[in-house]
């Protein structure tokens, strides 16, 4: 059991290593981040403190769910920037916790494959290759902050851990809670993705139950397992409730709290068209290259399958890997009805990569197996060649790495300053370029605040973006020591006190 631990351990830090040093985690660059990544660092300073009870903010006007990837994003600044200064920013503290989570969630996979397989060699040969597919469709899952793209690997370790369920293990019980406790944690539609998809595993469970009349203490609804893996299915249930806790001390303070918000929501949205669903849910299944490489490796099964070489481990494995990825479909198909309010925004079904890259990966592992006999020698291969591939891949930088960092912020915290002492209510001017203004402001709000600083609140155009802390109180505009509107587009006829970095900060006494 020891060893168990302290080999997952390894691997864990080895997978982040790799990520730190061939991706881009600008660990000597000193940042500055805005917009959603400032955003969040708001939350973040407040997990440092242990404050924090809410989750990343939603563009539809709530908080989602609970803390735990930002508590996790807290750890990394907390660790490596304000105790052993390994980086020259917070922020990059965050990127390299990012990187020891998705270290976590590859190694938590591999470990599970391992059981489920039977073999060491086949289960690093899955784990590699779908490794080497998630850096070709999806590189930034790796050290991105930003949360779709944390919430990937997330999925894909409760995907695979759900496969166990279907085989009716018990081995996969904890990934399968921590994995959904985070999942919960970050946001709202997993509660009705992941019930659905817990759902079809019993089902799934159930229908291989009776197909292959395993014995009884493989069947989920049966008594003999409920008895034999009580303490598994309690300790997994015990820290699947912790991730909730949050969410329940909301409720209680804030009476009916955020679950009467997502439910607010889910009754003013109107159901979107089945078929409008399942093309949105294929665009992922369709990304280019990708597709035909999936075609191309589905043609090659059909064409190198070769029965004499399946055993009851691989045939049992895949089979329960495939439910589960139709189980995810069916949950991603139901949250594409009735939680996606615009299938313009890919960007909310990040996280589903996860099940082509996951179906792609079991395609490829039964070509290898059918066409050679040596998997060792495969499974060295196979890591060499993704090593490369995703090296090359994660070391691009991310999309929106123009986010990470603003050198004009220091300048634009100097200039508010400028302005008076502590306490100045800011009216935000949201009638243009309004993205560079709350971005701009948000990121000063966050380097003023590591500064040990809060020059101001924001009264008008308060947006959730900036969190609850940021918004003026009653009494902190009646003590103000000035109020200005702030506008990132010069206002004809009024004089601005200070104009930096594309905003102007006009009086609120020559406001007409």
């Amino acid at each position: 059991m020891l060893k168990g631990w302290v080999a997952f351990v390894v691997s864990a830090i080895c997978v982040a290593l790799f990520i730190i040093v061939f991706g881009q985690t600008f660990s000597s660059v000193q940042l500055h981040e805005t917009g959603d990544f400032a955003a969040n660092s708001l939350l973040v300073l407040q997990a440092k403190q242990f404050s924090l009870l809410v989750g990343n903010y939603s563009r539809i006007g709530f908080n989602h769910p609970g803390p735990a990837f930002l508590y996790v994003l807290a750890a990394g600044e907390a660790a490596f920037f304000d105790l052993t200064r390994w980086v020259t920013s917070p922020f990059s503290g965050q990127i390299y916790a990012v990187a020891l989570l998705s270290g976590f969630w590859i190694a938590s996979i591999g470990v599970l494959l391992r059981r489920m397989q039977g073999s060491m060699p086949a289960a690093v040969t899955t784990t590699a290759l779908f490794v080497g597919v998630t850096a070709y469709i999806n590189y930034q899952a790796f050290a991105g902050t930003w949360f779709p793209h944390l919430y990937y690997f997330a999925f894909a370790a409760f995907t695979v851990a759900l496969a166990a369920l279907i085989m009716g293990r018990r081995d996969g019980l904890l990934l399968l809670a921590v994995s959904l406790g985070f999942l919960l944690n970050g946001h709202a539609s997993f509660f009705g993705i992941a019930a659905i998809m817990l759902a079809c595993a019993v089902v799934a469970n159930t229908w291989l139950y009776a197909r292959s009349r395993n014995t009884r203490s493989n069947w989920l609804l049966s008594r003999d397992y409920l008895v034999g893996n009580f303490r598994a299915i309690a300790i997994a249930v015990g820290i699947a409730a912790l991730f909730l806790v949050p969410l329940a001390i909301q409720t209680i303070l804030h009476f009916p709290g955020p679950v009467a918000e997502y439910a607010a929501f889910g009754r003013a949205h109107h159901a979107n068209h089945l078929g409008d669903a399942i093309r949105f849910v294929g665009l992922f299944w369709s990304n280019g290259l990708f597709g035909i490489l999936f075609g191309a490796a589905a043609c090659a099964v059909l064409a190198t399958n070769d029965s004499r070489r399946e055993n009851e481990d691989r045939i049992g494995s895949e089979r329960a890997i495939v439910l589960s990825l139709a189980s995810a479909t069916v949950g991603f198909l139901f949250y594409s009805v009735f939680g996606v309010d615009n299938f313009s925004f890919i960007y909310v079904g990040i996280f589903y990569y996860a099940v082509p890259a996951l179906a792609l990966t079991l395609l490829l592992k039964r070509v290898f197996d059918n066409v050679t006999a040596a998997p060792l020698r495969v499974t060295v291969a196979v890591c060499v060649a993704v090593a490369v591939f995703a090296g090359v891949r994660i070391h691009q930088p991310p999309e929106y790495v123009s986010q990470y960092n603003d050198p004009q912020i220091p300048a634009v915290y100097a200039a508010i300053k400028q302005l008076g002492a502590d306490g100045l209510v800011f009216d935000l001017d949201g009638s243009a370029n309004w993205e560079h203004l709350w971005a701009t402001v948000v990121g000063t709000q966050v380097y003023a605040l590591r500064q040990g600083s809060r020059p101001f609140c924001i009264a008008q155009n308060w947006q959730l973006v900036f969190s609850q802390s940021a918004r003026c109180t009653e009494a902190q505009i009646s003590a103000a020591h000035g109020r200005y509107l702030v506008s990132a587009v010069p206002k004809g006829g009024l004089v601005s006190a200070a104009n930096v970095a594309g905003l102007y900060f006009y009086p609120q006494g020559a406001v007409k």
